[in-house]
Order: C-alpha cells, then structure tokens, then sequence
C-alpha cells in the first residue's frame, strides 16, 4: 500500500489517529484530517499537514520536527484496519528525502561546475550540500519548511562580504559606464555605493528579505541576532569607501578610462560555456582586447593568494578561448587588482597553464558527481557531505541552524 486514503489509521507519539479525510494540496504537500481513537486522543479533531516523497511520507509536529513513515514498508493490520506506524524524525531526514528525489516544478536541478561551487565544497562538504540541493526549490512558497529554510540561508550574507559586494557592484557600474562612453566621477560612485548600502541596511533589519531571500539583503548578523553593534556596518561601508577610492585614484583606472569604449569585450556578465559536456559558469569583473591581447581583470577586496587567483584567472581564459573565437591567436593576460594593498598581480594566461586548468576542473567535476546518488539526475544523499569538525569555520556560515551549531 504505497497510498493514504480514508478510514485508515496513523500510530503517532503512541497515540492512534483515524484518517477522516486526506486532501492533496500544491506540489508534494498533504492535508490530513483526522480524529483520535486512543484513550489520550479519544474524539479530538486535529488537521495534520506532510510532506510526501514517493514512499515517504512526513508529517509534522506541532512544535517542530516531523514524524515519518514509508508507505510500502510501515504498515500493519488493526482492530481499526490498516495502521500506519509513524515515528520521531528530524528536518534534515526531510531535506535528505528533498535531495533524494527530483524537483517536482519545471526547472530542474542540473549539475554545473564553477570556481565559486568547488571552493565551497572544500571549504565545507554540508554546507555545499545545503547550498546547492537541500535550497533547491525553496523559493517556492508550497515548499517544505526546511526546504525554505535552507534557501533562505543560502542568500544570507555577512558583514565582510557585505563590504566586498559593495565594492563590486559600484565598480560593475562604473565599468558598465566607460563601456557606454560615459564615465562617473568618484562622487557619483560614492553615491551609488551610498544607496546601496542604505537599502540593503533597512531591508534587513526590517526582515524584509524573508520574502525574497534572493533579491533582498538578508544579514546574518540580523538573522541570528548575535549583537552586533550598528557601527560595524558603518566601518564596513568605510573600508568599502576606501576601497573604492583607492580604485578610482589608480593609475590602473586612469588607464581604462583613456581606452576606447568599443575594448570592453564584457563587465561582470554571468557567462557559462562547456568543458567535458558540463556546463561552467563564470563571471569576471572585466575583458577588454587592447594591442593585440585579450586582457582578463578581477577586483579583490580581500587578502589574495596569487595561486588560486591564477587558478581562477585560468578558467577565465577558457571562457575567452570559447567566446571570441576570432581572436584565438592572441594571447591571454590576466590582472588581478588587490585594492586592500593597492597591488596589481598579472599573470600570463598561455596554453599550457590553460591546458592544466581544464585538466583541474574536469577532476574536480568528476570528484562532485561520484559523490552523487545518482549523477545523471543530480540527486544527492545528506550523509556523504559529512560536517567539518572545525567550528571556527561554523561560527561564520549561514547554515550552522541547520546543523544545530548556532
């Protein structure tokens, strides 16, 4: 019996329920209407919403957690007819059951591959479990609960990473601008970073980004409401100042800003294109051909290690090989701008290190899809993306509510 229909019973707490009603709602959702039949439940009428996955049914609780049964294995014979043994689970049993199976709406959860998704795998093999399955889905209001939970904490964001989107967005518009032949000056930059700043900081302390977690700043620190004081979004929105005037007084900028509007060959555009049947996503911060070379830029707000920016800087050279065909000859240098110590790193982009980015990402993709049940769909079970046991890690991501190390 793989259905739940009326008159059979449920065995939940040790408290027996007769289903008087079962109505399906939107996506993989259950209504249960039903009514006690033990002495502790005996006429009480309660309404019970679950979640079902295939089999796999989840009920939950009034105050949190769920109860689960499968509907082809748990099943016994009654007084009161077919009986439905339900037992104590969590939301994590749930988001397993979630990865488990594939999306129920139209767009599908297909693999890719990006600098971004392999350095979050080893930073965290859970938390990139969370990120890229468990939020799948969760933008949809008929998801379950923790579907959306995860989905919510995926989009947070922090103070440090706050400061350094800040950064990007000015100079993506700034970049944008010279590419249309209209350059902004520093007071008309610092303005857009001031508006920005200003909406992201009310749009979360307003809980306003619970609605739409992917188009509303969201903050940790809000969300976990760990005290932090006001001022340390001011000093972030300084350093981001700062950051951005050391751009703008640059001779790097004063540079771009001399060269011909029709060198932008990009500013900032997600772009994916393929390696080994699998598509790979990138977006730098800007390519330009100038004097017979393509050149490849990436800002960074942070501390910078000249090896993996390289690595990085190295896919983005198999993009521009793909894009612009035509200038295939041509060779490929990368500038990585590191603002917090005013210093530029170039690098050359040749074809043997090209040769031996491929080789790296083609590894890498290899290495997530083994991890996967079932590579072809993209299904993904919670235990082989073990936690870390470094909690100093934990204490900065979004997820550590999910793993109950809040």
């Amino acid at each position: 019996m793989t259905t739940l229909s009326a008159g059979q019973s449920l065995m939940l707490n040790n408290r027996l329920w007769s289903l008087r009603q079962v109505r399906p709602l939107k996506g993989r959702n259950l209504e249960l209407e039903a009514i006690g039949a033990s002495d502790a439940s005996q006429g009480m009428t309660r309404v019970l919403r679950a979640v079902q996955y295939s089999d796999d049914l989840f009920i939950a609780q009034r105050r949190g957690g769920y109860w689960r049964a499968n509907l082809h294995t748990d099943w016994t014979d009654s007084n009161f007819g077919p009986l439905l043994q339900c037992r104590p689970t969590t939301s994590l049993d749930l988001l397993d059951a979630h990865t488990r199976h594939p999306a129920a709406g139209k767009l599908k959860n297909n693999f890719s591959w990006s600098y971004s998704r392999a350095a979050k795998y080893q930073g965290c093999p859970r938390a990139y479990y969370y990120h890229y399955y468990a939020a799948w889905e969760g933008w949809q209001q008929n998801a379950p609960l923790p579907v959306r939970k995860a989905y919510l904490l995926k989009n947070l964001t922090d103070l440090p990473r706050w400061r350094g989107t800040l950064v990007h967005e000015t100079l993506k518009f700034a970049m944008a601008r010279l590419k249309a032949d209209h350059p902004v000056d520093e007071a008309g930059l610092l303005d857009q970073l001031h508006r920005r700043a200003r909406a992201d900081i009310a749009d979360s302390q307003s809980g306003r980004y619970r609605q739409s977690p992917n188009k509303v700043t969201g903050f940790q620190e809000h969300y976990y409401k760990n005290g932090q004081p006001p001022t340390d979004w001011q000093t972030a929105q300084s350093t981001a100042e700062r950051l951005l005037h050391t751009f703008v007084n640059s001779d790097l900028y004063a540079n771009l800003r001399s060269q011909p509007a029709k060198s932008f060959l990009n500013v900032e555009t997600l772009q994916s294109f393929t390696i080994a049947g699998v598509k790979v996503w990138i977006q730098m911060d800007l390519a330009r051909y100038d004097s017979g070379a393509i050149y490849l830029y990436d800002w960074k707000t942070g501390t910078v290690d000249p090896v993996e920016v390289q690595r990085q800087l190295g896919i983005y050279g198999l993009y521009a090989r793909h894009a612009w065909p035509e200038l295939a000859s041509v060779p490929i240098k990368g500038v990585v701008y590191a603002l917090a110590d005013d210093r530029l790193h170039r690098f050359d982009l040749d074809d043997t290190l090209l040769q031996t980015t491929q080789k790296n990402v083609e590894a890498s993709t290899t290495q997530l899809q083994n991890l996967l049940v079932d590579p072809q769909a993209n299904l993904a079970e919670i235990r082989r993306f073990p936690m870390i046991g470094d909690l100093s890690v934990c204490r900065h991501c979004q997820f550590r509510e999910l793993c109950g190390r809040e």
